[in-house]
């Protein structure tokens, strides 16, 4: 009996070590994207309580070189509080334009270097800029990812379909409640953008589909999955979602050398769901942070998107 067993807990771990290794060319929405009427059953998913206060929690307020930065927390659901950053535009004032910010799929979530140091900069550009850890990162880690290898985050995250989905509801729910803060400490309401970088980026798609109020959507070095996911299911894929952001205008920005999102696979077949106003740029780097190039571009899409 008990060689028996070995024996179907070796094929079992075998079945499943094959399975993870699939790589879909795309999946059926990629290739044609689910009706509105299916989409409409999506959106219930994202919904929450408007009434419910925001509860906001500053625990430490710091100067960063002329940036005033809160480190802060907000409600977002029954039980749930969401841990962020509030970089307070230099000369923005009250109606300034904000931006709702998204980290990649890193273990410092806000707090790693790059993504702190492109809210600074937004910030110093007149953008007050909201970023927040997403939910099992940063702050916010839980047991369920303790080395943040993309091979614990896959097997137990991006490549479970359930949890997967649950994830991208509350990120939406977050990123929502997000705009709710910036527009509560005076940024106009009408000049809001989200940004996203990486797995942040990936997720932004899904956000600006599902949330009309942002006024523009940037998703940077990302795409429809990355290197390692094998599917999701149809409410969490970004194919869904992006042909929906419009008449918002859209900039993805992405890198030709890219081995995470790769162009033929991950990309291409994702930008042409994309509707106008769109704008598509390619650079001659990899998956990385945003470099001086990648600033400057975001920084004229923004000034001439959120006038």
């Amino acid at each position: 009996m008990r060689v028996a067993r070995a024996v179907l807990v070796v094929l079992f771990a075998t079945a499943a070590g094959a399975a993870a290794q699939v790589r879909p060319e795309g999946d059926e929405w990629l290739r044609r994207p689910v009706d509105d009427r299916t989409f409409g059953t999506f959106l219930p998913f994202f919904a929450y309580d408007e009434k419910q206060p925001l509860d906001v929690r500053v625990s430490a307020t710091q100067d960063v070189e002329g940036v005033t930065v809160e480190v802060l927390s907000y409600a977002s659901g029954p039980g749930m509080r969401v841990t962020a950053r509030l970089h307070l535009a230099s000369g923005g004032g009250t109606r300034g334009p904000g931006v709702v910010l998204m980290h990649g799929g890193v273990s410092p979530g806000k707090d790693g270097p790059g993504i702190k140091s492109f809210a600074e900069f937004l910030a110093r550009a007149g953008y007050t800029t909201l970023v927040f850890d997403l939910q099992y990162f940063g702050e916010r880690r839980t047991d369920l990812l303790t080395t943040f290898s993309e091979a614990e985050k896959h097997d137990k995250l991006y490549n479970q379909p359930g949890a997967y989905l649950s994830w991208v509801i509350q990120t939406v729910k977050d990123a929502g409640r997000g705009y709710d803060l910036l527009v509560e400490r005076g940024v106009d309401p009408r000049r809001v953008a989200l940004i996203g970088i990486s797995r942040g980026g990936q997720l932004s798609l899904i956000v600006g589909g599902a949330d009309r109020r942002f006024a523009s959507v940037l998703a940077l070095i990302s795409g429809h999955f990355d290197a390692f996911e094998t599917g999701h299911q149809a409410a969490a894929c970004p194919a869904n979602y992006i042909g929906r952001i419009s008449p918002r205008p859209l900039l993805m920005l992405n890198g030709n050398l890219d081995a995470d999102y790769k162009r033929s696979v991950s990309v291409d077949p994702l930008q042409r769901l994309a509707r106008e106003p769109k704008q598509l740029v390619w650079h001659e780097e990899g998956h990385t942070l945003p470099s001086e190039f990648t600033r400057a571009t975001v920084m004229q899409f923004l000034r001439e998107r959120m006038k």
